[in-house]
């Protein structure tokens, strides 16, 4: 199991808001897909799978999360 968290985009980040997740939960994702789209007040970015596996969100897309929080598991 491969636990997802919300990274750091900068040395100033401490937040971001998780704009929204491009699978559904039970999905199949390869590594490498992008999984999910975060943004700051000074970057969007898409984040890429680090396994490859099946798609268990654990949080809400449209909120804001600390950097850390566990957001997502491969299994």
């Amino acid at each position: 199991m491969t636990e997802l968290r919300m990274p750091k985009p900068g040395d100033a980040i401490t937040e971001a808001v998780l704009c929204e997740f491009y699978l559904s939960p039970g999905d199949q994702v390869i590594e490498g897909t992008a999984l999910y789209r975060i943004e700051t007040d000074k970057v969007e970015m898409d984040i890429d799978s680090p396994a490859t596996g099946i798609f268990r969100p654990l949080v809400e897309a449209g909120n804001e999360y600390p950097v850390g929080t566990l957001i997502a598991l491969i299994e």
